[in-house]
């Protein structure tokens, strides 16, 4: 393991509305009548949503700050019409919702996509990911219709994000049991990186 050193990791902002299976089943009740009945149960948060199972084959999935609610609003006007040309399972939004029951941002029921991380998985063929990676990024890189939205955040050159790609490896610790990273062979990937095009 030499020349890996660990990450120390950026704290997750807080979450600016409360969110619970509570909610969520209100939320369905009041806008899907039809999913009311199914089990909600809280699956994981990331730093703009958290998604909640909705029985068996389905995902809520609401913002919990307003960076994500914005987001989730492109998600809804692109993702279904991008789906079908991608060559892997994508969670596009099956149905919406809107601000009530109290929650004040548009929410989205997704298909629910089992799997693990890969480091997770019991058998794992790289060359195979790699190119069902590199298909999916092909499929899905391709000029952008005109009235496409641009992210501010997400969707620009990473020249212009040479500055926090820095600050975040000059954060790099001996701590043990974080992620690790190449020091010398991270600024080289980066370096030699492509973003975004929309």
């Amino acid at each position: 393991m030499a020349g890996l050193i660990v990450v120390a990791v950026n704290r997750m902002p807080a979450a600016e509305v409360e969110v619970s299976a509570d909610l969520v089943r209100r939320l369905l009740a009041d806008q899907h009548p039809d999913l009311a009945r199914l089990p909600v149960e809280f699956l994981a948060n990331g730093w703009d949503n958290e998604l909640y199972r909705v029985g068996d084959g389905l995902l809520a999935r609401l913002p919990r700050r307003a960076l994500g609610a914005e987001i989730i609003k492109n998600e809804q006007r692109w993702l279904p019409g991008l789906a079908p040309g991608l060559p892997l399972p994508v969670p596009y939004p099956e149905r919406t919702g809107v601000p009530a029951c109290g929650y004040p941002y548009s929410w989205s029921v997704v298909p629910y996509l089992p799997g693990v991380p890969a480091a997770q998985a019991r058998s794992f063929d790289p060359a195979g990911a790699a190119a069902a990676v590199g298909g999916f990024l092909g499929a899905l890189h391709v000029p952008a219709p005109a009235d496409a939205p641009a992210n501010p955040f997400r969707g620009i050159p990473l020249a212009e994000r040479a500055g926090n790609f820095a600050a975040s490896l000059a954060l790099l610790t001996g701590q043990p049991g974080q992620y690790q990273v190449d020091r010398d062979g991270a600024p080289r990937a980066g370096r030699g990186a492509r973003g975004p095009r929309i």
